[in-house]
């Protein structure tokens, strides 16, 4: 069975070009454009790593992180942060609010497979 990957990103055009770079590596994909839907679909499609992008109008990525750290379903599932300003700040905030590392973008994609594939052990 494959690996899932959740993929949170209010814009369109990332979710899609992320979405295909996974599922042309073999793993099953789902994604959400807010907050709301990423919690709901953490618990439904139970993703074994989530990717979640920082800047989201409803909600930041940060703020949903701490949040998806407290549910049950999600509590363990590893977070890579995705993020056009990758400051040292944001890099401390993420580990504090439980995610499991930040990748700023643009991305390379064998940076981005590893890094997933790292957090899959």
């Amino acid at each position: 069975m494959p690996h899932r990957i959740l993929i949170v990103d209010d814009n369109d055009l990332n979710l899609d070009l992320v979405r295909t770079i996974l599922q042309l590596e073999g793993y099953e994909t789902d994604t959400a454009d807010c907050g709301e839907a990423a919690v709901r679909k953490t618990q439904v499609f139970k993703p074994n790593v989530i990717l979640l992008d920082v800047m989201m109008p409803d909600v930041n990525g940060f703020e949903l992180c701490h949040h998806l750290r407290q549910l049950p379903d999600a509590a363990n599932i590893p977070i890579l942060m995705l993020t056009g300003a990758s400051s040292e700040e944001d890099r401390l905030t993420a580990i504090e609010v439980g995610a499991n590392g930040l990748l700023g973008k643009p991305f390379n994609i064998d940076t981005l497979n590893g890094r997933i594939k790292s957090l899959l052990k």
